[in-house]
């Protein structure tokens, strides 16, 4: 009988450990720690609105799952609310297949630390390059920061367009400073790209560089990532980013729209054909955008008798007041102004009806950026979002005037 039992021991004890280290196919599972909570709960949160609460019992928490493709995410949160995503409050991770370790600090989930997970080590590279870079870059953070802190300080109190106007000013000039930071960290992060092509990191990271890019230099960087990378969702959206790319560049058919302009007129691209138009792609909210407007009049005033047509393009369809405020303010009414035809899902915020969206059909990345089309409406000229300067708009204008 005592032989029996020992032998029920050991065989209990290794179905026990076989339990604890098999994972199942296609399963992550995450072994956690928590500093600073012991008994209580975390949540792991799902986009949209998908939220599991995780349970800590004596400050360990085990997450399992499974895993569509070969890397996924989490975001781990100490607040239910998807809203609060600061860094103080949630974090995310990458994870793969395995089984890894994580120590969670409650206090600020941005000092966590993952193990086990080769794409989180990856991020952490890639990081620890960036934050390098940006200790260069001290005062000018805290600068932009104290200014960031100044307008939401006025804004709460109630403050004026016109003050909070001025701020936005200041704070233009603040990321003036910071631009060169930018700079630097965009060159390292391309460089970690081209270095880690097989990274899932580096399938993320060239979401964000795709502004400052042209359609071969990203295409070129695209065809080297692993394949089953580019079946995760946000490979798929990368692939659809860069296709995107195609549009809105010199050579292209110019993206056809049909609205109604500032004061209620139909309008559509036709209504421009056999003119040169120049399509400004700015917003209110803008500040570069503004700057920009007294350099568009005297080109308009140089030119529109021998031909140009200027169309503003507006990001502001959440803030019509806004729109019409910056027209006339900046005395830019003299040539075409239409929204942009953003429609958002009330309940997702997810965007809807995007062949209403005019920017759709140029690929608009970023503000100011300017498309020139010819008489017949291909597109000979960009400038911003992945193009040339206001300098090299200036020279193709004035060639094509001249």
């Amino acid at each position: 009988m005592k032989y029996i039992l020992k032998i029920l021991a050991i065989t209990l004890l290794v179905a026990g450990c076989k339990t604890e280290k098999t994972l199942e196919p296609n399963h992550y599972r995450i072994k956690g720690t928590v500093n600073g909570l012991d008994q209580g709960e975390i949540y792991l949160l799902s986009f949209p609105n998908s939220i599991d609460t995780i349970p800590i019992k004596n400050g360990t928490f085990t997450i399992e799952k499974a895993l569509e493709n070969i890397v996924g995410s989490v975001y781990l949160s100490k607040d239910a609310n998807l809203r609060n995503m600061d860094q103080k409050l949630a974090a995310s991770f990458f994870v793969e297949p395995v089984i890894m370790e994580l120590n969670l600090d409650y206090n600020n989930f941005s000092m966590s630390k993952l193990s086990g997970s080769k794409t989180q080590d990856d991020q952490y590279r890639l990081d620890a390059i960036r934050k390098e870079i940006a200790a260069n870059y001290k005062e000018e953070q805290a600068h932009f920061e104290a200014v960031r802190k100044k307008y939401n300080e006025a804004a709460a109190a109630g403050a004026s367009e016109e003050e909070l106007e001025k701020i936005k000013y200041e704070d233009n000039d603040a990321r003036g400073q910071l631009a060169p930071m930018w700079e630097k960290q965009g060159e390292a992060t391309l460089q970690f790209i081209k270095d880690n092509p097989k990274s899932f990191v580096s399938v993320q990271s060239l979401m964000f560089q795709l502004s400052d890019m042209t359609y071969d230099e990203a295409k070129a960087l695209f065809d080297q990532f692993n394949p089953e990378h580019l079946k995760v969702g946000f490979g798929i959206r990368l692939a659809n980013e860069i296709e995107n790319m195609q549009k809105g560049i010199p050579g292209a058919v110019a993206g056809n729209f049909n609205t109604v302009d500032i004061n209620g007129n139909p309008l559509t691209l036709a209504d421009f054909k056999g003119k040169y138009l120049l399509i400004d792609f700015w917003a209110s909210w803008c500040v570069p955008c503004r700057k920009g407007n007294p350099h568009l009049i005297e080109l308009y005033k140089k030119y529109h008798l021998k031909g140009l047509e200027i169309l503003g393009v507006s990001d502001d369809d959440r803030n019509h007041d806004k729109w019409r405020k910056a027209v006339e303010k900046d005395q830019i009414g003299i040539w075409h102004h239409v929204l942009r035809g953003l429609e958002l899902d009330p309940n997702t915020r997810q965007q809807i009806n995007k062949h209403k969206d005019i920017s759709e059909g140029y690929n608009i990345s970023s503000l100011p950026t300017k498309i020139l089309v010819d008489p017949d409406g291909i597109i000979i000229g960009r400038y911003g979002s992945g193009g040339g300067t206001d300098a090299d708009m200036d020279r193709d204008l004035a060639e094509l005037f001249k």
